[in-house]
């Protein structure tokens, strides 16, 4: 998404206002797209920077829109851009492996626990036929 679009994406959102110290809604809605575009690394380390960086800008220009905003940081493609382009190869390949490594032992203990929950059905099923006979 390019700076314009996404520029016409906050104004039809939101009317636009002066940015006040982090209360905007436009503001918020800016940092929660940037967290939305970083990785979780990415989320922890750069993210605060962002905002500190965006709160220093608002202190020296009080009256600054979120376009100025937008101008000033970059819109979040380009953060996120930058944040991959500064990685290193194996640094992203070790997240991307990590996320995978996450997502299959949660799957795994979620299939176990089915399979236990089934075997256990099917034993008190078994037990009630065998009684019945």
């Amino acid at each position: 998404m390019r700076y314009e679009q996404y520029l016409a994406k906050v104004r039809k959102s939101n009317q636009m206002k002066t940015v006040k110290k982090g209360r905007s809604r436009e503001l918020n809605k800016y940092y929660k797209e940037i967290a939305k575009a970083l990785p979780r690394k990415g989320k922890k380390t750069l993210l605060p920077h962002i905002k500190a960086g965006v709160e220093d800008y608002l202190a020296e220009n009080p009256e600054a829109t979120i376009d100025d905003v937008v101008s000033y940081a970059g819109t979040p493609e380009d953060i996120s851009a930058e944040y991959y382009a500064t990685q290193e190869g194996t640094k992203i390949t070790k997240e991307i492996k990590s996320s995978r490594l996450i997502k299959s032992v949660v799957l795994a203990i979620v299939l176990s626990a089915l399979v236990i929950y089934m075997g256990f059905m099917l034993y008190t099923l078994l037990k009630h036929v065998l009684y019945l006979i």
